[in-house]
């Protein structure tokens, strides 16, 4: 009788989907923050929601002390993000902060960035004794979704219609909280129903390698309407 070899079975996870949570206790630096914007007559207008992303945020830390504080602290998260997934070396980053100011019943449909790494800081939120990332939920919860989650969708192409792979994460947010995640992961917010704002920032990386050899030529190209 011929002895059968073992089954060698392997498994390697290629493409995880890095997301990391930091929460910061600053309760001092979101007072501050909720003043700037509260303050700001722009964010009380009617359609801000529609141009808060074309102000950035950045451009006013030379003014405005708690818009710097914040993008120190998202650097610094930035840097540990970056270790975490690998990204060693020296980078140029674009970086870009807009407000969002949600009034009760707002919502954000689903949607990604263009950048490289995605991030949102909260500054004033619903309360919440729940998880700041619940992963393993089962499908019948995406349905009915915590008041003032993020959704983050499972990235891979169609998974939503693919059975077995209904993977989604909702996230619960509280003040102090940092997220950051891939930019091309679609994500969502769902209402809130309190009588206050929800208060965030939403924070674009760009990064750019010092050392790459920039062997192609560069050059300008303007496309004018036929």
């Amino acid at each position: 009788m011929t002895q059968s070899k073992p089954e060698i079975s392997r498994r390697y996870d290629l493409f995880p989907t890095p997301v990391m949570t930091w929460e910061h206790e600053t309760p001092d630096l979101n007072a501050a923050l909720k003043q700037a914007l509260v303050d700001d007559p722009f964010y009380r207008s009617a359609d801000q929601a529609q141009k808060s992303d074309s102000i950035n945020l950045c451009d006013l830390a030379g003014t405005v002390p708690a818009f710097r504080q914040l993008e120190t602290l998202a650097l610094a998260d930035l840097t540990e993000y970056c270790r975490q997934i690998g990204w060693i070396g020296e980078f140029d980053v674009e970086m870009q902060m807009f407000a969002n100011v949600s009034a009760a019943r707002h919502y954000v449909p689903s949607h990604n960035h263009v950048a490289h790494i995605a991030s949102v800081y909260y500054v004033a939120t619903t309360p919440t004794d729940k998880p700041v990332l619940e992963a393993q939920s089962a499908m019948q919860n995406y349905w009915q979704p915590a008041e003032g989650a993020l959704i983050l969708h499972d990235p891979r192409f169609n998974a939503s219609l693919m059975g077995g792979w209904q993977f989604h994460a909702h996230v619960h947010p509280r003040p102090g909280l940092m997220i950051m995640f891939p930019a091309f992961v679609w994500h969502e917010v769902v209402p809130h129903f309190q009588p206050e704002p929800r208060l965030s920032i939403a924070v674009n990386f760009t990064l750019t390698y010092r050392n790459i050899d920039q062997a192609q030529k560069l050059t300008r190209l303007t496309v004018d309407p036929a």
